[in-house]
């Protein structure tokens, strides 16, 4: 029975593994596509970021970092936490990235 039991908990640790790996991702997805707007920032895609792991992350994603990168040509947004623990004892890692390229203007006429 206490090997059944620690099973099933295994099974739920996975489960809010898997939650707090989609709420890194939906906040590192939200950051990029802030930072890489036309005339924004990585200050910008950091705040949009750090508001959407605020308002859906707060329990399941502990001691969230988000890095946002900005170049001129692209913008990287990476997330680290640590899962909620259900298993005394485990500690599992979450890792979310996004590259996505800049918005930018170009002129297709090719005026001088």
């Amino acid at each position: 029975m206490p090997l059944l039991l620690l099973i099933v908990m295994f099974v739920i640790q996975a489960g809010v593994w898997m939650h707090a790996t989609h709420v890194a991702q939906a906040a590192a997805t939200r950051a990029a596509s802030t930072a890489a707007g036309y005339q924004s920032s990585a200050g910008a895609g950091q705040g949009a970021g750090a508001d959407t792991l605020a308002a859906i992350g707060d329990g399941v994603l502990k001691n969230p970092q988000v890095s946002v990168t900005r170049t001129a040509t692209e913008v990287r947004v990476e997330i680290h936490g640590t899962a909620a623990t259900v298993v005394p004892g485990i500690s599992w890692r979450v890792t979310a990235v996004v590259v996505r390229p800049v918005e930018r203007w170009t002129d297709p006429g090719g005026a001088a």
